[in-house]
């Protein structure tokens, strides 16, 4: 991805939540979005 584009990540219970976090390690310049949606959600 180039700098300046953005990556949006639909869910963060199953592999979301690790999806966004090694791609802000991989990628820094671009701009990581979670889309989250639960009732019962655990944070670890």
């Amino acid at each position: 991805m180039e700098k300046g584009q953005e990556l949006v990540i639909v869910g963060c219970s199953g592999s979301g939540g690790p999806a966004a976090m090694m791609s802000k390690k991989l990628m820094p310049n671009v701009n990581v979005t979670v889309i989250r949606k639960e009732e019962f959600f655990i944070v670890r």
